[in-house]
């Protein structure tokens, strides 16, 4: 039970002492702990005040400082291991999500079905194979959440959605591949892609942008500072043979640019359909992509095939969204890679 003890007198030392000692056993404990234990501390506080009855006082004002002190510094490393799951096994990229909400995004993913089996049976992946908008309304929905998903580039065609972009580090390892102007009917290049990137990474970012239908002397008035454009398109190792000038595979490019080993940020393809003959090519032409944001045009036979691929490398998918304006036939995919210890229970 808690006594309520009367301060006395300053001339009456000696009660002060005996109702602590008898009253208060804890403080007692308290006060050797401090003494032994934070001498240091103690040391650097201020003189006591001159009347002997504040000396308890200050005491007990010395314990509860010390006490701030200790619990600050005991929840410190508490933090860091809070964090320090998410951050291990995205390579750095979320560092202020904590456990819980990151093993609730791990259960997301290993039990999300990739497959509407449960409307149009266990063969549901064959299913509308001929209707491409009904093939990807029951397949390969997100399965991730990014806080931050931004669209970049407005309402323009070359627009894609990008996971927490905010998180992306500025600085001169930056690197960026942009496939594809966006629109396969417009003739000019309106880079609102790459141009607010360029905004939201405060210019720090190396950006490249590739499409054969880039024209030095014209399109280059419209080429914002800070991106380098090239003037060939993406396409297969499988095409390679046909030789075709103003395009390169993504193998080809690395090479002729001198990225081998190099991470690219975000790789965005938008290009007309040679994503399903490049898609492995992804993954190993020599750089690591961390963000992969696509457009898919049509469900040829081999729909299913790319995001098998994505998933067994790691990528989870943050967004999926029907492009409208072609009927949903074309379907705008964003994947992000995270580390294999993700996708185990």
């Amino acid at each position: 039970m808690l006594r309520v003890i009367r301060l006395p007198h300053e001339e009456d030392d000696a009660p002060i002492a005996s109702a602590l000692h008898e009253g208060l056993p804890l403080l007692d404990e308290v006060k050797d702990y401090v003494e032994s234990n934070t001498k240091d501390v103690l040391a650097k506080l201020p003189p006591p005040l001159p009347h002997r009855r504040n000396k308890h006082i200050y005491l007990l004002a010395s314990i509860i400082l010390i006490f701030s002190i200790f619990r600050t510094l005991t929840a410190v490393p508490y933090q860091q291991g809070h964090f320090e799951v998410a951050k291990r096994e995205s390579f750095g990229f979320f560092r202020d999500v904590p456990v819980q909400v990151w093993n609730t995004k791990k259960h997301r993913v290993q039990n999300q079905p990739k497959h509407n089996d449960k409307e149009l049976g266990l063969r549901s992946k064959y299913a509308n194979r001929n209707s491409p908008s009904k093939w990807y309304n029951h397949n390969w929905q997100p399965n991730f959440d990014c806080q931050g998903l931004l669209r970049i580039g407005g309402h323009a065609d070359s627009s894609k959605y990008v996971c927490d972009v905010h998180r992306i580090e500025p600085s001169k390892d930056c690197l960026i591949y942009s496939f594809g102007r966006g629109s396969p009917t417009s003739r000019t290049f309106d880079f609102a892609f790459e141009k607010e990137l360029l905004a939201e990474l405060d210019g720090k970012c190396e950006i490249h942008f590739f499409d054969h239908r880039f024209v030095d002397e014209v399109d280059s008035k419209q080429l914002p500072k800070g991106v380098i454009a090239h003037n060939w398109s993406l396409e297969g190792e499988i095409d390679a043979p046909k030789a075709r000038r103003g395009f390169m595979t993504l193998k080809e490019t690395v090479h002729h640019l001198g990225h081998e080993g190099r991470n690219i940020e975000i790789m965005r393809v938008d290009c007309d359909g040679c994503e399903w003959h490049t898609y492995q090519e992804w993954l190993t032409s020599g750089v690591t992509p961390r963000q992969v944001v696509v457009s898919l045009h049509g469900a040829p036979r081999n729909e299913d095939e790319i995001f098998e691929f994505m998933e067994k490398n790691n990528f989870v998918i943050f967004h999926r969204e029907a492009d409208t304006r072609y009927g949903g036939i074309f379907q705008e995919y964003g994947f992000l890679r995270l580390k294999d210890s993700f996708f185990k229970t």
